[in-house]
C-alpha cells in the first residue's frame, strides 16, 4: 500500500489548515493526500488521452 511520509503528512496537513481551517490526523490527512494524487494523475492522464486525439485529428 503506498503511504505518504511523515515529513510530507505534516506538511500537507499545514497545508489544508490554511486552505479549509480544520485540523486534518494523521490518517485523515493520508487518505486527503492519496485522494489529491488520485486525481491529479487522473487528470494528467485525461489530458494526455486528449492530446492524442488532437494529434490524431491533424
Amino acid at each position: 500500500m503506498v503511504r505518504i511520509s511523515p515529513e510530507r503528512i505534516k506538511e500537507l496537513q499545514a497545508l489544508l489548515k490554511e486552505q479549509t481551517g480544520k485540523d486534518y490526523s494523521d490518517e485523515e490527512a493520508q487518505e486527503a493526500g492519496l485522494a489529491i494524487m488520485r486525481f491529479v494523475v487522473a487528470k494528467e492522464q485525461r489530458r494526455q488521452e486528449l492530446d492524442k486525439r488532437q494529434t490524431k485529428k491533424k
